[in-house]
């Protein structure tokens, strides 16, 4: 029985593409995580850097794809290539900044991959992790717009019955909080993604063989 070719190496159905976005995504969580600093200008550049890493794996992976991936992969890596220069460059490092850049390209590059995942469901095992992968970017995307940019919700550390530290959770905070927790989740997420692909790349010799 004929037997479908695998994807070239580093195409976006190889598992070498999500793994090489799992790892930036990991390492901006983990940033997020153990930085003192949730300003929004951390969140730009944290956010800046991932998507220039991932526009070069997505427009890399988009050339060696087959034809019928090709285009929405490449251009989900343009809109992501211009939300991570964006995101470098603007001289504004305010909030507005960030959840314009961060909320426009989670629903429109969110979109692409999870419309990709649809068309292939049923025809190819990447296309599940598309859809997931998508879909949280979107959904991303829409909670950076719900969360008001005059966000403050002040709270108070007390030990012993007596009050020892205070401050205030503003929406820059929130927001590069709820950048980082996405970050691991989607970096888990195309971790797992790699290693099925690549478990399965493995045991197609042997089926073939059977």
């Amino acid at each position: 029985m004929p037997t479908e070719a695998s994807p070239a190496l580093g195409a976006p159905d190889n598992w070498v593409a999500p793994l090489a976005r799992a790892v930036p995504a990991l390492v901006l969580g983990v940033v997020v995580t153990f930085s003192p600093d949730h300003s929004s200008g951390l969140g730009l550049v944290g956010f800046g850097v991932l998507a220039v890493l991932w526009a070069a794996v997505l427009l890399a992976s988009g050339l060696r794809a087959d034809r019928g991936i090709r285009g929405l992969v490449l251009l989900q890596g343009v809109v992501t290539a211009l939300a991570g220069i964006a995101a470098l460059s603007i001289p504004d490092r305010g909030v507005g900044t960030l959840v314009l850049l961060v909320s426009a390209w989670g629903i429109i590059a969110g979109a692409l991959e999870t419309v990709n995942g649809i068309r292939f469901r049923r025809t190819r095992p990447v296309a599940r992790d598309w859809i997931a992968t998508g879909a949280l970017a979107v959904l991303l995307g829409l909670v950076f717009l719900l969360v008001p940019q005059s966000y403050t919700d002040p709270y108070a550390v007390e030990e012993k019955g007596e009050v020892v530290y205070t401050g205030t959770v503003t929406a820059d905070v929130l927001l590069v909080g709820l950048l980082g927790a996405w970050a691991v989740i989607v970096g888990v997420q195309l971790a797992i993604a790699a290693v099925s692909l690549r478990l399965a790349r493995q045991a197609a010799p042997k089926e073939v063989a059977a």
